[in-house]
């Protein structure tokens, strides 16, 4: 008799003849799968003994009890990255979990060997893209994890993030409010937003509505995440668009690269120039004058999807959670009424 414990949801999806993600909705009893896609998957489930998250239990059985965070580095680790780190160890401490911290390449071998070799137990992925090979991996062999980020299609995924989309609207109407109209735009990199990056994918996707809502005139610059490069842009910017009164910059910590800038184009903020950005409160406190920002709380993300992994591995059947936080605009010194005769 065969080892159903090896059965995995891609097994079931290949012998049904459908999608993991249709055989995933079959899982979570989702609408829009057809009673007779429906019943046919169930029986294969039934014929293979398929037991879904057959992986989780029996690595929860071994006890390793120690869950992982990959972060691959591919720049410096500013604040807004310690934060996620420190969130996801506490909790996962306050849980009798041990927690580690993979930063080196990811690839699907060294992927799988995470838990084939039981060094975890579930996984916390970061740096989602729309369309990501890691999720697609997991998901095909059936192990545990979450998602810092989430992709174009969740189905059955748990996952917390913050709705970009949302805050970069949020960041415009508070500029509007108060009266500027010429106001700049400094996003994640184009190469990251065509990779599907899913930050970059959806602060640009803002920044779109937030154009058409306001009927502004683009002002923009997809830079790197790094404070000389947010200092080169925002002088390019001023050079271009000397009327230009605000900015909305999307990048965390190297945002204090744009108040550098402003000051040394004798720009004082905010008497005569306005800046909005999308970092943490900590960050947001150190920059002179503190910054208006869209609050980044990275330290709960990290929380919340330690807790969310570890409620998973503790707990039959697995529940699937989605949390997608709002946005919450904390007015600092950095903003301000634009001044008369700036329009």
């Amino acid at each position: 008799m065969p080892d159903t414990s090896e059965v995995t949801i891609f097994d079931v999806a290949q012998a049904a003849g459908v999608s993991i993600t249709t055989v995933s909705r079959i899982l979570n009893n989702k609408p829009d799968v057809s009673k007779t896609t429906r019943q046919r998957v169930q029986q294969v489930i039934e014929e293979l003994g398929y037991t879904p998250h057959a992986q989780a239990r029996r690595l929860a059985a071994r006890k390793s009890r120690t869950i992982a965070l990959l972060f691959p580095l591919d720049r410096a680790v500013g604040q807004l990255e310690l934060d996620f780190i420190v969130g996801a160890a506490a909790a996962a401490g306050n849980e009798n979990f041990f927690f580690y911290f993979v930063t080196t390449p990811i690839t699907k071998n060294s992927l799988l060997g995470l838990y084939r070799s039981a060094q975890v137990d579930g996984i916390i992925l970061m740096e989602i893209h729309t369309q990501d090979w890691r999720v697609d991996l997991l998901r095909e062999y059936d192990y545990p994890f979450v998602m810092i980020g989430h992709c174009a299609d969740n189905t059955g995924l748990s996952f917390v993030d913050v709705d970009f989309e949302a805050n970069i609207i949020l960041a415009f109407d508070h500029l509007i409010e108060l009266g500027h109209r010429e106001i700049g735009f400094l996003g994640h990199p184009q190469a990251m937003r065509q990779q599907g990056y899913g930050p970059a994918v959806r602060c640009w996707a803002g920044y779109e509505k937030a154009l058409q809502k306001h009927s502004l005139t683009p002002i923009y610059r997809e830079e790197r995440i790094d404070v000389q490069a947010l200092f080169d842009a925002t002088l390019t910017l001023l050079e271009e668009r000397p009327q230009l009164t605000a900015i909305v910059a999307t990048q965390g910590s190297p945002i204090v690269g744009v108040v550098r800038a402003l000051r040394q184009a004798g720009r004082a903020v905010p008497d005569d120039f306005s800046v909005v950005g999308i970092t943490t409160e900590n960050m947001a406190e150190l920059i002179t004058p503190p910054l208006t920002t869209i609050n980044f709380p990275a330290y709960t993300e990290g929380v919340q999807a330690a807790r969310m992994l570890i409620s998973q591995l503790n707990q039959k059947p697995l529940e699937t959670e989605q949390i997608l936080l709002p946005p919450e605009l904390i007015v600092r010194k950095s903003t301000g009424p634009v001044r008369t005769g700036s329009r």
